[in-house]
């Protein structure tokens, strides 16, 4: 007997030893739910009643209140500046609370979760709460998933502030379904039953939907999705866009303080509110760090003595190197423009009537004059792959610009309005030094060109208005690179440094009619004076069109010659 009983607990214990093997070998299915300690009201999920109802239920209000969300285009917003009716300032719980003196009779806006009693309730999120008093006729809207009953459910309440006594008390003018918190509740009860990628997505519609966005809440659905993404579903590349996507929005500060927070779920149990910022920092910087981009970027950081400000510029100066031979060969295309600008003209007139011999006339000119209307644009295509590039090695790297400054500027990973205005200064800068360089006799053109140095860089300025400092900062140092390589060609021109075919750094050829032409027919003319044996200067005609490509035919005629003879 005893024999037997000692069998009996080996049996036990084996049964024992396999079931936690199992439990630990599953432990998305096998572990107990992690503990709801820490997390705001509107995101702790109650088993009662049953969670599949529960779901039903969130779904349907999810779908609802979006139905009461504000259309957020262009158009909308456009529409809405000339709507006379007064707007309501959404302002979250306890941020009403603090300031309820001072919005006493202003109409706010604000959400969470509502419980009530008759004509009376309160109104809980975030750890804060206030009295509601519905309005006289006011009746609460798109609950009929709750039978029309909105206790207990996510609310948005548009309303009065007033005060009763020492407590603030909202007076309610609009009772709706809140979609943020319907949404993040949707996915919380995914979460307990585990049903790991129905959380993600009820995450990502809610992160998705642009007017719910910046509120409190929101952060949570982006960085939670991007969590669940890496820890239980193993999905890296997906997992590294949700935190891309929430680190510039969610990153923010106002006066040295974070603006947004979330909830992660600690080792041990229970959930902690932290900086959203400090939720994605470690894992979204290891994640960028396996690609090129963020490796090369790097590298011109560790160059720059681990200064990332330094870095940024050295690349802008390494790229500016890169594309020279291309920037001077723009810059020549455009002062050999410049120069057959009256010839242009005089072909234009001919032409007036007749546009295709106009073009043929024009494109053979541009022949024999060695230049292309178009080679100005050939840097720009060569630099915007090279920019594209460079931009995504900054988002990549966007967590170690984090908290670094640069003069004026306190942290490169964010937009800075006085560094975007300098760069729109400067291209302002940039577009009437282009302009300067390469006049036109065309009066249409010319305009065209007045519009441009200010109309693009008023698109730039709107555009760029969300896009970290870092960015903006290697664009400026690369507009002012930019301008002194402009600025060299200019001034080497106008001293005669720039001849027809000079290499850089060579020396102007002297003729005795310095300043009147060179080559060829420079010299012939100085020997036809000379032969007049210092006879007074005549003064010279203007030449024809056709004179002067006769004279250029010569011109490449004697350069043909002189090069065989060369040989």
């Amino acid at each position: 007997m005893p024999n037997h009983e000692t069998a009996l607990h080996r049996r036990v214990l084996i049964g024992a030893l396999v079931a936690l093997i199992v439990m630990a070998a599953s432990p998305g299915r096998c572990q107990p739910a992690q503990s709801q300690e820490g997390l705001p009201v509107e995101l702790v999920i109650l088993e009662e009643p049953p969670l599949s109802e529960q779901l039903t239920t969130m779904q349907a209000l999810y779908e609802s209140g979006l139905s009461f969300v504000p259309k957020t285009g262009i158009l909308d917003s456009i529409k809405n500046m000339f709507v006379s009716s007064e707007q309501a300032n959404y302002l979250p719980v306890p941020r009403l609370v603090e300031a309820a003196a001072q919005l006493r009779g202003e109409l706010v806006q604000t959400e969470g979760m509502y419980e009530t009693d008759g004509e009376t309730g309160v109104l809980r999120s975030l750890g804060g709460e206030i009295a509601v008093e519905l309005m006289g006729g006011t009746e609460p809207e798109g609950f009929a998933a709750s039978d029309g009953d909105p206790d207990g459910m996510p609310v948005m309440i548009s309303g009065r502030v007033e005060t009763q006594g020492e407590e603030p008390l909202l007076r309610a003018e609009a009772l709706i379904p809140s979609a943020l918190i319907a949404g993040l509740r949707v996915g919380r009860v995914a979460e307990r039953q585990e049903d790991w990628e129905a959380a993600v997505e009820a995450y990502q519609s809610v992160a998705g939907q642009r007017a719910l966005s910046t509120r409190p809440l929101a952060a949570f659905a982006r960085i939670r999705a991007g969590q669940l993404l890496l820890e239980r579903l193993k999905d890296q590349k997906a997992a590294r866009g949700q935190f891309s996507s929430a680190w510039q929005p969610y990153s923010a500060e106002a006066n040295g303080e974070p603006v947004y927070h979330t909830w992660v779920p600690q080792p041990g149990d229970g959930w902690e509110m932290v900086p959203a910022a400090e939720a994605m920092a470690p894992t979204l910087d290891r994640l960028n760090s396996e690609t090129l981009a963020y490796k090369i970027v790097h590298v011109f950081v560790r160059i720059a003595g681990n200064s990332a400000p330094l870095g940024v510029i050295l690349m802008a100066i390494v790229v500016r190197l890169a594309i020279f031979p291309l920037t001077r060969k723009q810059l020549d295309s455009q002062r050999r423009m410049q120069a057959i600008q009256p010839q242009i003209k005089e072909l234009q007139q001919k032409h007036a009537t007749d546009k295709q011999k106009f073009q043929e006339e024009f494109w053979a000119l541009c022949q024999e004059n060695n230049c292309n209307p178009l080679g100005g644009c050939l840097p720009m295509l060569i630099q915007m792959p090279i920019l594209i590039f460079l931009y995504r090695g900054i988002r990549d790297y966007i967590v170690q610009f984090s908290g670094q400054g640069f003069l004026w500027i306190s942290n490169l990973a964010q937009p800075n309005m006085a560094l975007l205005i300098l760069y729109t200064l400067s291209m302002v800068a940039f577009q009437k030094m282009a302009a300067q360089a390469t006049p036109t006799t065309d009066p249409q053109q010319a305009q065209q060109q007045k519009m441009m140095a200010y109309m693009m860089p008023l698109m730039f300025f709107f555009f760029f208005q969300s896009f970290p400092a870092a960015f903006i900062l290697y664009w400026l140092g690369s507009n002012i690179i930019y301008f002194g390589e402009q600025a060299l060609f200019v001034y080497r021109r106008r001293n005669g440094a720039e001849e027809e075919g000079a290499a850089p750094g060579d020396k102007p050829a002297k003729t005795e009619d310095s300043g009147k032409g060179g080559g060829f027919v420079g010299a012939m003319m100085g020997a036809a004076k000379r032969m007049r044996g210092g006879a007074a200067e005549e003064e010279e005609r203007p030449l024809s069109f056709a004179e002067k490509r006769q004279q250029e035919k010569q011109r490449r005629q004697e350069k043909q010659r002189k090069r065989r003879k060369a040989r």
